[in-house]
């Protein structure tokens, strides 16, 4: 039976969940945002809704309208990739302090909110939470707040919602091998026993135990 997956776009993992979850039969909610490059055009089982990460009504929104497309959603796949501030601590603006935190704190917030309470009324589903450093060895300050931010709040909601019948996992990727990581993810998140707050990371090592469970 097909599954409904909810994916954000922005991200270098984002096109590629896309095309295998559709070489497999799913249907696909991507979620794109006007700040990020055109999406590609939608095909037969993916449904396109412009999500606005600054505001809690267009979170709901977005999950209003796939569920009005399709009977609900099995699975959300968020992910983070930090790269959008490059200036230094100092040089970076109020602004782009009020951009970012709004984007990637309020707006990830407001979509787990609406998320966590589908997946309480549906009484089934799992959130997987991607961070993604795309090889960058040395983040901005702002960009490793929002990071470390993010990483903590998946494992606290994974541990407090431990007990509920939905799943919220996260994984962190620091690897060059987009296919290898994105193997290790789907294996991973299909398994049905997880670890509260457990952080599945896939790191480069030249050796026969590339994944790593920290």
């Amino acid at each position: 039976m097909s599954r409904t997956i909810l994916l954000t776009s922005g991200s270098r993992y984002s096109s590629l969940i896309n095309r295998k979850m559709k070489q497999s039969g799913e249907s696909v909610i991507l979620l794109t945002d006007g700040n990020e490059p055109p999406a590609e055009q939608a095909v037969k089982n993916e449904l396109q809704v412009v999500w606005n990460k600054r505001s809690p009504l267009s979170a709901r929104n977005a999950v209003l309208s796939a569920l009005n497309s399709y009977n609900g959603i099995d699975e959300a796949v968020l992910t983070y990739q930090p790269g959008g501030s490059n200036k230094t601590f100092h040089e970076t603006s109020s602004a782009v302090y009020d951009l970012q935190v709004d984007r990637w704190i309020k707006g990830f917030g407001y979509l787990l909110k609406e998320l966590i309470q589908l997946f309480l009324k549906q009484q089934h589903g799992q959130i997987s939470f991607i961070l993604d450093k795309n090889g960058m060895k040395v983040m901005t300050p702002l960009e490793s707040a929002i990071f470390s931010y993010l990483k903590n709040l998946i494992q606290n909601l994974s541990v407090l919602y431990q007990n509920e019948p939905f799943n919220i996992l996260c994984f962190e990727s620091d690897t060059s091998r987009k296919d290898d990581f994105l193997d290790f993810f789907i294996k991973t998140s299909a398994e049905t026993k997880h670890t509260p707050g457990k952080i599945y990371r896939f790191v480069d090592k030249k050796g026969l135990f590339d994944f790593t469970r920290n």
